[in-house]
């Protein structure tokens, strides 16, 4: 079981978390879990597959506290600091359980909105200084940004509010969104639209040229969960003008329908000095702060995830603490093929030709 549909997605995690179903005026709905706090499934139509990837070891990995249910989640950059035990040579990789999954509870809900808030806690692997502090993120149904006529629709708006109790800290936050893909025989397409002529970043390794395409206004990347590869772009490269920071594009599996998701922010960094997630492969060169990430399926037929991920505003100091808050909007829509690359071109001017495993 690689994909989930709204029906068994409810029935797979409503006896281990509390739900919230959010309802689109187009006929989509949403899917907040209490867990992790953090949307569980987007579907712009009622029958079709979850658009983000969810565990399908779910229960063992719930009952286990474990954060790697799927997802669109809130994280902490820089990853070398939280992440890695031992930051210097990038070794020994772990979550720290105090951000994810956290202890969220849900404040308030209604059929459009709902709100969650946990305690959080992280160490520095660096310096060894422990942070604590606390994150509310809401989640709320939006009309279309841009009208395009299509029914299938499903919009939410995060604003992610987050403090920490030290000041003078230098972090981001950061959305990352799990995304599904049909492996290598049917690859999804991230897309970044940009400013003329980028500079794509590897942040683990050299990407390959057959993961990787470089436009005249964008860069696309392969997601195939086939092999580990992140991409990333620089703030230089970036056109903020674009309603889209992010893109993704697959034929759904099973189906002949298409499948488009996008993050639209305007709180993202605008400068290297505003973000601090340095890449592993060149940790003292240039930063990403918009963001792709292809796993690999080490147990096939089971297929893992992509992800598209947004650096968000750096943390200020205000009154003695750290605090950073953020909006951004995750949009999904289905589709017919040319329709659906239509919608993509409205809001990317990126056309249909950068396509991966398409004619």
């Amino acid at each position: 079981m690689n994909y989930y549909n709204k029906e068994k997605l409810i029935k797979s995690s409503s006896n281990l978390t509390n739900l919230v179903e959010l309802y689109s005026s187009s006929g989509g709905s949403a899917i907040v879990s209490e867990y992790g706090g953090r949307l569980l499934g987007i579907f712009p139509k009622p029958n079709n597959s979850n658009l983000l990837w969810v565990s399908q070891k779910l229960k063992d990995v719930i009952q286990s506290q474990n954060r790697a249910i799927g997802g669109d989640r809130y994280w902490i950059s820089p990853e070398r600091d939280f992440f890695y035990k031992n930051p210097e040579t990038w070794s020994e990789w772990f979550c720290p359980s105090g951000l994810d999954p956290a202890n969220y509870e849900i404040l308030a809900q209604n059929s459009h909105s709902c709100t969650v808030s946990s305690n959080i806690s992280l160490i520095n692997q660096r310096t060894k200084q422990k942070l604590s502090g606390e994150i509310t993120r809401q989640f709320t149904v939006i009309n279309e940004p841009i009208s395009t006529g299509i029914d299938n629709y499903c919009g939410i708006e995060f604003i992610d509010d987050c403090v920490f109790f030290q000041p003078g800290l230098k972090m981001n936050g950061w959305s990352l969104a799990c995304i599904i893909s049909g492996g290598v025989s049917n690859p999804g397409t991230v897309l970044i639209p940009t400013k003329i002529n980028p500079k794509p970043l590897s942040y683990f390794r050299t990407i390959p040229d057959d993961y990787l395409k470089v436009g005249k206004n964008y860069i696309a990347f392969k997601i195939d969960v086939n092999d580990i590869y992140k991409l990333a772009v620089r703030p230089e490269d970036i056109d903020y003008s674009r309603k889209c920071k992010i893109a993704y594009i697959l034929k759904i599996p099973n189906s002949e329908e298409f499948g488009l998701l996008m993050k639209l922010s305007d709180d993202i960094p605008k400068t290297q000095a505003e973000c601090f997630d340095m890449a592993r492969d060149h940790p003292n060169s240039e930063i990403g702060v918009v963001q792709s990430y292809n796993s690999e399926s080490l147990e096939k037929p089971i297929l893992r995830y992509g992800e598209i991920e947004l650096q968000l505003n750096m943390f200020k100091t205000i009154e003695n603490t750290s605090h950073s808050k953020a909006r951004h909007q995750l949009l999904a829509y289905v589709g017919e093929k040319d329709d659906i690359l239509e919608v993509l071109e409205n809001y990317t001017s990126i056309s249909g030709s950068s396509l991966f495993g398409m004619a």
